[in-house]
């Protein structure tokens, strides 16, 4: 039987996640090491009506305009190329992961102000004091500024991920 590791999550509606514990290790260790700044990647894999399986990641640059150390942006080409390939039949963008270096593993207001893309996943992971802990949320399939709680279940499987700073 697989070793599980649960995140915490908001409530009981929440919705399925599921990904490996090295992808989830992999999202901590990031956030770790761009603080003070936030850290930011694309997740990929496969969602539903039912949940969202997060296969791999694609991490970016934050390119955000802003302060790094209160907001991101994912690089806009890595996405594209992203959606591109998902078009050839590689794993779809199902949502975006970052970091609140300092803060809580909340939606942010500039965070639901910027959530667009209806049924994503958003992954927050909070760095306080040398500690990361990642709570999931999925938007909306109406109003993807409303950010619903998702049960995050990790277990150890084979995980990939890219670093791709573009």
């Amino acid at each position: 039987m697989a070793n599980k590791r649960r995140c915490r999550f908001r409530n009981k509606m929440s919705v399925r996640v599921e990904l490996s514990t090295d992808l989830l290790s992999r999202l901590e260790e990031e956030a770790l090491w761009a603080e003070p700044h936030e850290a930011c990647a694309l997740l990929l894999g496969h969602a539903d009506e039912n949940g969202v399986n997060v296969t791999d990641i694609a991490f970016s640059a934050n390119v955000t305009e802003g302060d790094p150390k209160t907001t991101f942006e994912i690089d806009p080409t890595l996405y594209i190329r992203r959606q591109k390939e998902a078009r050839q039949g590689g794993p779809q963008v199902v949502g975006v992961w970052h970091s609140h270096p300092g803060g809580k593993p909340l939606p942010s207001d500039t965070d639901k102000a910027r959530s667009v893309e209806p049924g994503w996943l958003w992954i927050i992971t909070a760095v306080n004091d040398g500690q990361a802990e990642s709570v999931g949320y999925r938007a909306d399939a109406h109003a993807p500024e409303v950010m619903h709680p998702a049960q995050i279940t990790s277990q150890i499987t084979p995980a990939r991920f890219s670093s791709q700073t573009v």
